[in-house]
């Protein structure tokens, strides 16, 4: 006789849709971000003008955009109104003043001028170029390039966020150390999600698959958004980090959705979970304690023996043809995997848009799941962080 305890936290009726948006727009604010850094990557004509900057021994103060807000904070300097070329832009760097590009960065607006900036705008910069730079892009919320003739490098300020680009012979070895990392990484998620698989469908999940699986494919994100920061400095020459499976963002996505799965609603907000995971430092991650209390289960421990269930977000999103919206309907409706699974074909048809086909096709799925799953053997895994 099995004497585990079960654990099971039935989900409350709440808008899904608007929880997960919670989350996408975590997600949505990091691929704005690098949006902006692919600006200057290897291989526009902005980083031309730049490297010939650098080449130069030159410094430079580049204001992206010409906004009425940030032409009226200039002054002197000459209005300029010409075509952006790279080679145009290293010569104008030579003088003292900062650069107006257009917003689409096509021409070259002004040239020369100083910049008027805000005393009372924090900067935690100490030279007086990079400090503008910061102050004039938090004032103005254009995007600010400083290049440092000192160090030969390049400083990106976006509001409030800043990022420094890296040598050419650092970016390369980091780069390949990620995606030997990555292929390790995802082989481990793969697995910790077969096992999850496995424990799901024959009703024995314990806090190690939950955490593990969750530590595992958050692993996997982090390092595939690292990679992607190489991509983008790299540019150009970045062709062969793009060799990941093309589907490892989904993979990644539905990996996730273990949280959406186990945590505790009583506790903690969906995306207020989701923020903790993401935030969580890479010692963090692998003691796996911090995963145990984001989740709501701070009062026990991985030798605990429970037993957990599901509420089926991760395996209703791995049958194909099946929205997300529609998995949300489900959930809702059944609040548990196993009700889900034990439910006949007109049960199924109790949830709004589901119809016999597509009630057929989830009772077919989950069979085969079923059928197919096997307990997976334990992967150990080398950690690099």
């Amino acid at each position: 006789m099995d004497n585990r305890n079960f654990v099971c936290y039935t989900l409350k009726n709440i808008d899904g849709v608007i929880k997960l948006r919670n989350f996408n727009l975590i997600k949505l604010k990091e691929n704005d971000f690098d949006k902006t850094l692919k600006l200057v990557s290897p291989g526009t004509s902005l980083r031309e003008g730049i490297d010939y900057i650098i080449q130069g021994k030159n410094g430079g103060l580049i204001v992206i955009g010409d906004t009425p807000e940030v032409l009226n904070l200039t002054e002197g300097g000459f209005r300029i109104n010409c075509q952006f070329s790279p080679t145009q832009l290293a010569e104008l760097a030579k003088m003292d003043g900062a650069i107006i590009l257009s917003s689409d960065m096509k021409r070259i607006v002004r040239a020369n001028v100083t910049l008027r900036i805000n005393p009372s705008i924090s900067s935690n910069e100490t030279g007086l170029r990079h400090k503008a730079a910061e102050k004039f892009s938090k004032d103005t919320g254009q995007i600010v390039l400083a290049v440092s003739r000192r160090r030969n490098t390049l400083t990106l300020y976006s509001q409030t966020q800043r990022y420094q680009f890296r040598d050419r012979t650092i970016l390369l070895s980091g780069a390949n150390q990620a995606f030997l990392s990555l292929s390790l990484y995802i082989k481990a998620m793969q697995n910790s999600a077969s096992s999850l698989n496995w424990a799901e469908l024959n009703d024995s999940v314990t806090l190690e698959n939950v955490v593990t699986a969750i530590c595992d494919c958050e692993r996997v994100r982090r390092t595939e958004e690292e990679l992607n920061r190489y991509r983008i400095e790299l540019g150009t020459e970045a062709q062969s980090l793009h060799l990941v499976p093309s589907d490892l963002t989904q993979e990644i996505d539905r990996g996730l959705l273990s949280i959406k799965d186990y945590y505790i609603q009583d506790i903690h907000e969906e995306n207020e979970v989701y923020e903790k995971i993401f935030g969580l430092d890479a010692s963090q991650l692998t003691s796996k304690s911090e995963i145990i209390n984001a989740l709501g289960f701070s009062n026990l421990d991985l030798s605990d023996n429970y037993a957990f269930e599901p509420r089926g977000y991760r395996m209703l999103s791995q049958i194909p043809h099946i929205s997300m919206k529609v998995v949300e309907r489900i959930v809702d409706h059944f609040k548990s995997l196993y009700s889900i699974r034990t439910a006949n074909i007109d049960e199924l048809q109790n949830v709004d848009g589901i119809g016999e086909t597509r009630a057929l096709a989830i009772k077919e799925s989950l069979t085969q799941m079923k059928t197919g799953a096997s307990q997976p053997t334990i992967m150990t895994l080398p950690v690099f962080e």
